[in-house]
């Protein structure tokens, strides 16, 4: 993990037209910097690199965190989750389904960043249904 810990800078639920879709985006700041796996050869210079990429250490400790996104419906109960196993985006969008939607309830959009079992940030944002102008998507 990073000398600082991540978190989220901005979520916002975006209610489509059809008002059973929400598009969470999500927006994480301190994330660890991403390193890449991958080695160029040239087919003239076998056997003056090393010809197989160093394997992934199974044991070695994870530096993204996990992060949940769910809506909860007004008695605080999870309607539609999904999770993010180690994120490593600074910014990504995902739409959960509400079953059977109600366009007088409020809900509540929420995501959870957890690391190493501890929880990094929580942030709920309230919402309805029929707020504002709906997106097409």
């Amino acid at each position: 993990m990073t000398e600082k810990s991540p978190k989220i800078s901005t979520f916002n639920p975006i209610v489509l037209s059809d008002k059973r879709r929400v598009t969470l985006e999500l927006a994480v700041e301190d994330l660890p910097t991403t390193f890449s796996n991958v080695m160029l050869t040239m087919p003239d210079m076998v056997g003056t690199v090393q010809s197989k990429a160093p394997k992934p250490d199974p044991n070695a400790v994870r530096a993204y965190p996990n992060i949940e996104l769910s809506i909860l419906n007004s008695q605080r109960q999870q309607i539609s989750s999904l999770l993010i196993v180690e994120h490593m985006e600074p910014y990504t969008a995902l739409t959960l389904h509400i079953p059977a939607p109600n366009l007088q309830e409020q809900y509540t959009a929420r995501a959870e960043m957890i690391y190493d079992n501890k929880v990094l940030d929580v942030v709920e944002v309230p919402f309805i249904l029929n707020q504002g102008k709906a997106v097409d998507a």
